[in-house]
């Protein structure tokens, strides 16, 4: 026999002997009942105690031990309902959750959805105007390229290529974003020109305020643009604000196509708009450039850089090259 299956029954022993012949509201009564419900141990040795003595047929014993029993049965059916009951609300509370859950994802995926999508492009020297459903007035400068999305927060533009004057109907429930490689326009209403030229993109504002911010990650400043301001954004820099005229970059919608102190890159790229085959600057001169080119005798124009800039023309089937003399 093991010391712990010795100490227990010793145990029983005494509870026998102390109960045996005490009356039922003896005040150790409940002490005993507490004892013998915390383990099967101890009611098997007193079972065993009480079957020596041959008392356990005497009905005081069958009925305290019966009744212990019935106690600890009815503590055990109360636990359980209350476990079942915490698994029932638990469950409860997971499926509303997920229901939740459900509905938010398909209110996010319905709120994502476009309500208007439109893909917009302009052919090599022609520039191409239209309304969109909100009355705002879209025109690509030639050889451009956007794409309009518009949804139930916002009104989005993507400018993929070339140049594009907007004049914003005002919607304060939702704003007016252009984006392009490198910057992120934000407006109310207003009438702004976003030219995306030259490894960089210049904003510049008729009439209103527009919020510049650049696409480049770290990169955190903005600028805010009022009449007649300019602003450059550059790869991986941010925005900046020139002194340059904001009409000049409104010119080619009368046809003229202005230049200050432009490098020949840009200007190469701009006049590529309106012509084919394109004009493509294959020199390494750092000439910059002011005219006022009217884009009816481009061609005349192009024919004089060699006169302004240390380059040679040549023509092939494919493109007009501009080459270090």
């Amino acid at each position: 026999m093991t010391r712990q299956r010795h100490l227990i029954l010793e145990q029983a022993s005494k509870w026998f002997m102390r109960l045996k012949d005490a009356a039922p509201d003896h005040v150790d009564r409940s002490k005993f009942e507490a004892w013998l419900m915390e383990s099967e141990a101890h009611r098997q040795a007193y079972q065993s105690i009480a079957e020596t003595w041959g008392d356990f047929d005497s009905s005081a014993q069958i009925s305290h031990i019966s009744q212990a029993m019935s106690i600890r049965k009815l503590d055990e059916d109360i636990r359980k309902r209350q476990k079942n009951t915490t698994y029932a609300k638990l469950g409860a509370i997971a499926l509303i959750g997920l229901s939740s859950l459900f509905a938010f994802n398909q209110w996010q995926a319905w709120h994502a959805q476009p309500l208007e999508t439109i893909a917009q492009t302009s052919a090599p020297g022609h520039m191409v105007s239209r309304y969109l459903s909100d009355g705002t007035k879209l025109t690509l400068d030639a050889h451009s390229d956007t794409k309009v999305l518009y949804y139930r927060d916002k009104r989005y533009v993507q400018l993929l290529h070339g140049q594009a004057v907007f004049e914003v109907v005002k919607d304060a429930d939702r704003p007016f974003i252009v984006e392009s490689n490198h910057a992120r326009i934000t407006v109310k209403g207003t009438r702004f020109v976003v030219n995306m030229i030259n490894h960089k993109t210049v904003v510049a504002v008729d009439h209103g305020k527009v919020l510049v911010e650049t696409l480049q990650a770290g990169q955190a400043n903005s600028v805010l643009l009022t009449d007649g301001q300019v602003a450059e954004v550059k790869a991986q820099a941010n925005p900046v604000k020139v002194q340059k005229s904001a009409k000049d970059y409104f010119a080619f919608l009368q046809g003229k196509l202005i230049f200050d102190g432009a490098p020949l890159n840009e200007v190469t790229e701009t006049l590529s708009r309106y012509r084919e085959p394109p004009l493509v600057n294959h020199s390494h001169a750092n000439a910059e450039i002011s005219a006022v080119v009217d884009v009816k005798t481009l061609n005349k124009f192009i024919k004089t850089l060699p006169a302004v800039a240390p380059v040679k023309l040549q023509e092939s089937d494919t493109e007009t090259a501009v080459l270090d003399r």
